[in-house]
């Protein structure tokens, strides 16, 4: 049998890095980065490592997706990309890097099943690590990375402890975060805050929709050793007129958190709600002391205080791009966050704002705690040119910024910088 490599970028969706050789990653694969799985029944699929000697199952799930692009849920109407219960099309196979493993000796396969990939993860800042992905093997690793309850709103993972209101997923609670060296019985953050404002035949007077307005009701939920998936769902009313239907599914992964919209924006109602925006922030619980920096901000930095300054003026002023729209914020008390908004490439381009306040005074409803500490995040200007809004912002936590230069601290927190090489072997 002939031996090939296929070399591709690894897309990540998750890392906590208290040092960046030792990142704890979660890997995310579609059937087109590992084609000697495409097509293969879903059931007989796992992930194994070369451990000691001997092949042991690592935690991993599979979900498949739906046409536009989010886990496919039967309630949401949408249809199923690809053929029930087979990995193809853009289905996700995920696993965590730390579950990584050497590399076997020769062609040692396990006691049950054959080996289809050896699956190399190279980190440019530590030691390759090797993954096996296995057919018709029946062992399966008991670790469980999430416990998410949708029905208490309670969320336990090895780094974070996340309460949201059941009844609204936008309205956070608590969030605490393990090595955090802030007051213990305060939240970091204050919550999450999504607004749609437009005007209704003119630019003014302007309606605005908050997270008490959309109330995003639940109409799917699964969770998997490495994230739960939640499908919520919202009609969008101004004035009385009926925009459009939101989707919203809230993944929750052991270190991160994501959230991905999805709307189809009928014409008329497109013609009818001039100069719409679309705003996803995090309202920060005094945080002061606290420092921002964005990808476009050069050497500005924000300092959190409670009042802007020219720095901070300034850095606002720094439009970003859809292409480029990382914001790294360190609390300097063991919690750090990168944030990045997610757009399909065929929607990339839309007008894209920087949202950063501090303001020890403001309001800025809903929320629980006074002022502005910071609330920062983006405003998405506009309609796209397509007739469909899909976005998604990425919420990734860490414990602190390291010396070195904050392209390159965004790019391995978020996974750009690791690469993965798939060495295949034949099916048969």
């Amino acid at each position: 049998m002939l031996r090939r490599s296929l070399v591709l970028l690894t897309s990540l969706t998750m890392a906590t890095m208290t040092h960046a050789s030792a990142a704890q990653t979660a890997l995310v694969y579609m059937p087109s980065q590992i084609p000697v799985a495409d097509g293969l029944p879903i059931d007989e699929l796992s992930i194994m490592r070369w451990h000691e000697g001997t092949f042991e199952p690592v935690p991993f799930q599979i979900d498949e997706r739906d046409e536009f692009g989010l886990v496919w849920f039967r309630a949401s109407g949408f249809n199923r990309d690809g053929e029930q219960g087979i990995f193809d099309q853009k289905d996700q196979l995920l696993f965590m890097y730390e579950d990584g493993g050497q590399q076997r000796t020769d062609d040692t396969q396990p006691g049950e099943g054959r080996v289809l990939a050896e699956l190399e993860v190279r980190s440019p800042y530590a030691e390759p690590l090797f993954f096996y992905l296995v057919r018709n093997n029946a062992d399966r690793s008991l670790v469980r990375y999430i416990e998410h309850d949708p029905n208490t709103g309670v969320t336990r993972t090895p780094y974070y402890f996340l309460t949201a209101d059941p009844d609204n997923e936008l309205n956070w609670q608590y969030l605490g975060y393990n090595g955090y060296t802030g007051p213990a019985d305060a939240s970091i953050i204050d919550t999450l805050k999504m607004r749609m404002s437009g005007g209704i035949l003119l630019k003014y007077p302007r309606v605005t929709l908050d997270n008490d307005n959309l109330r995003p009701k639940r109409t799917g939920f699964r969770i998997g050793p490495i994230r739960s998936i939640m499908h919520l769902e919202t009609s969008v009313v101004f004035a009385g007129l009926p925009v459009m239907k939101l989707h919203v599914q809230a993944m929750r992964f052991p270190d991160h958190y994501e959230a991905h919209s999805y709307a189809k924006i009928p014409g008329l109602y497109r013609k009818a709600v001039k100069q719409p925006q679309v705003s996803v922030t995090i309202d920060g619980n005094n945080l002061f002391g606290g420092k921002t920096w964005t990808s476009a901000g050069g050497n500005l930095r924000g300092t959190v205080n409670g009042q802007m300054d020219d720095d901070e003026l300034a850095l606002v002023e720094r439009q970003l791009s859809t292409d480029d729209s990382w914001i790294i914020f360190d609390s300097g008390k063991g919690f750090a966050l990168l944030t990045e908004l997610l757009i399909p490439a065929e929607l990339e381009g839309i007008p894209l704002d920087l949202v950063y306040q501090d303001d020890g005074a403001m309001r800025n409803t809903p929320e629980n705690y006074r002022g502005q500490l910071p609330n920062i995040g983006y405003a998405l200007n506009g309609w796209p040119e397509a007739d469909e809004l899909n976005f998604a912002v990425r919420l990734l936590f860490f414990d602190q910024i390291e010396n070195r230069d904050l392209e390159s601290i965004a790019a391995l927190r978020s996974g750009r910088s690791l690469i993965t090489l798939v060495h295949n072997k034949s099916r048969q």
